[in-house]
């Protein structure tokens, strides 16, 4: 099995409820969304070469040859593989022959809209950090079925037992009535899943504003934070 990989590094992991943890990227080419607020843009689409490390090898990658790369950039503090992109779940069957074997935990980052593929991996996940985007993030055309789309994920990685947070990003004009759809959701499956708010970078928000976030979503679900990300205020890659 191969997959198109944009590149594989070590870094600390800078959002969500690991944030500060040191993890092995492995980023993987394409995304069927387009986030306006998206940083890894040219992860989008496939990429000739994967860059690991400080050196480039051409794509696709096949599961040897991740494993192998991710052994090299393993360190003592290193905690999980981060499966990221793009969008990893585009490769699900990848994945799962690199969870079979892989030894190294797994963290799965996604835009949690293909429930499908979720539900292959299900059983092979130690974190699945799960996006729900808002229609000010303007990924998709429609944003209902994406919105149901990732509730769908989020409830197969939950009730399977994954450790599982969702993050929505907080844009200068998100408000309690564009992230209330997603929280009313995340109330139905579970109220206890933990919620990231996580202000856009750089982040130019007003602080009594993502308060007010937070307690609007603190009325329907227990575990609100607001987490900034972490690696780009450190300017870590």
């Amino acid at each position: 099995m191969n997959a198109d990989i944009y590149e594989i590094f070590n870094s600390i992991q800078g959002e969500g409820i690991y944030a500060g943890t040191r993890q092995v990227f492995v980023r993987f080419c394409g995304c069927q969304l387009t986030c306006e607020y998206c940083d890894t843009r040219d992860a989008r689409a496939a990429v000739a070469r994967c860059r690991i490390d400080d050196r480039q090898i051409n794509n696709p990658l096949d599961v040897g040859t991740v494993i192998d790369a991710i052994d090299r950039l393993w360190t003592p503090s290193t905690r999980y593989v981060s499966l990221t992109g793009g969008e990893p779940l585009l490769h699900a069957e990848f994945i799962r022959e690199l969870a079979e074997r892989n030894r190294r935990p797994l963290y799965l980052e996604t835009n949690a809209s293909l429930p499908d593929s979720a539900e292959t991996l299900a059983d092979m996940l130690d974190v699945a950090a799960c996006d729900i985007k808002l229609p000010e993030h303007r990924s998709t055309g429609d944003y209902d079925r994406l919105l149901d789309a990732e509730l769908a994920t989020i409830e197969v990685f939950s009730s399977a037992g994954v450790e599982t947070f969702v993050k929505i990003v907080v844009l200068p004009e998100t408000t309690e009535k564009s992230i209330g759809s997603a929280v009313f959701g995340i109330e139905l499956i579970d109220c206890s899943i933990p919620l990231i708010l996580q202000p856009v970078s750089p982040v130019n928000i007003n602080p009594e504003r993502l308060l007010g976030l937070m307690d609007f979503a603190g009325t329907h679900l227990s575990d609100i934070r607001m987490i900034p990300q972490l690696h780009k205020l450190l300017l870590i890659p």
